[in-house]
């Protein structure tokens, strides 16, 4: 009997053994599990933070290049505004200077000064000649000019109307004088005189008075382009005269320096009666191509 019991206690206190053995190692696994997953827990929170800094510092990263970019554009746009502004400011200036220059030298010529450019002293100037002692500038005298102009024409017929019966040549001696008027801003007229020799002929051969005289205006437009018209008597009535052409002034004058200009155009002539027979009282009209030289006086 105390053999069984005996034996049953020592059984018992093995199964009890036993029994703590295990829970101690249930309890070992169970923290290592929890261990474990808090571990993973903080390496999640690690990783998000970390992902949290990387994109804020991108977005940092790309605002300030938005920043700097924008700013780069303004100030290239400011830059150009300005270059802009500059350059019309300096176009304006320049056509301020040379309106003021081309005053200036138009009355230097009605005045009868000599102008000198801009271009070859330090200001343009209205300079008197003929000094006898350039120390003593008070007594420096301006060399004046007449203001006429002489000018020599030959022309050669080319068209002519059906009573003439050759195509006329001649030539012709143009006074322009430096009195006229002014029509707008670009147009000025000067009254000229003309008078010329042709060698018309009419039907069978009649021969037509050569002579032509008369007075009018003329005018150049841009120191190009001129046209001069004269009303007096052309062969036997009265008759219209016209020179119309290019002026090459800017070439021999301005840019060679020469003393004369040359003109080239065609020169018309229209009359009222062409002969003094009283058979053949007609109107007729011829034209030539005509070279002119001027000479300023």
């Amino acid at each position: 009997m105390s053999k069984n019991i005996l034996k049953r206690v020592l059984v018992t206190f093995a199964l009890l053994l036993t029994t703590l053995t295990a829970q101690d190692k249930v309890d070992a696994i169970e923290a290592a599990r929890q261990a474990k997953a808090a571990a993973e827990k903080a390496t999640a929170a690690a990783e998000a933070a970390t992902d949290a800094a990387i994109n804020q510092a991108a977005s940092q990263a790309a605002d300030n290049a938005r920043a700097k970019m924008k700013q780069g554009k303004l100030d290239k746009e400011a830059r150009i505004a300005a270059e802009i502004a500059a350059a019309e400011e300096a176009e304006l200036d320049a056509a301020a200077s040379a309106a003021a220059e081309e005053a200036k030298r138009k009355m230097a010529q009605e005045l009868g000064l000599e102008y000198e450019d801009p271009s070859n002293t330090e200001e343009g100037s209205l300079v008197a000649t003929d000094s006898t002692d350039l120390e003593e500038v008070e007594e420096v005298v301006a060399r004046e000019s007449l203001g006429f102009n002489l000018g020599v024409t030959g022309s050669v017929g080319f068209l002519n109307g059906k009573f003439i019966t050759n195509t006329p040549n001649g030539a012709s001696l143009v006074l322009t004088t430096p009195y006229g008027f002014s029509l707008g801003e670009y147009m000025d007229l000067t009254v000229s005189l003309f008078v010329g020799g042709y060698n018309p002929k009419g039907n069978a051969d009649i021969a037509l008075e050569s002579i032509a005289y008369g007075v009018g205006l003329n005018s150049t437009l841009f120191d190009m382009v001129f046209s001069e018209t004269h009303v007096g008597m052309v062969t036997s009535g009265i008759g219209v005269r016209n020179f119309s052409g290019v002026s090459l002034e800017k070439l021999m004058s301005n840019s060679l320096g020469l003393p004369f200009n040359i003109l080239l155009g065609a020169e018309t002539f229209i009359t009222t009666k062409a002969s003094d027979d009283p058979d053949y009282d007609l109107s007729s009209y011829w034209s030539g191509l005509g070279l002119r030289l001027d000479y300023s006086f």
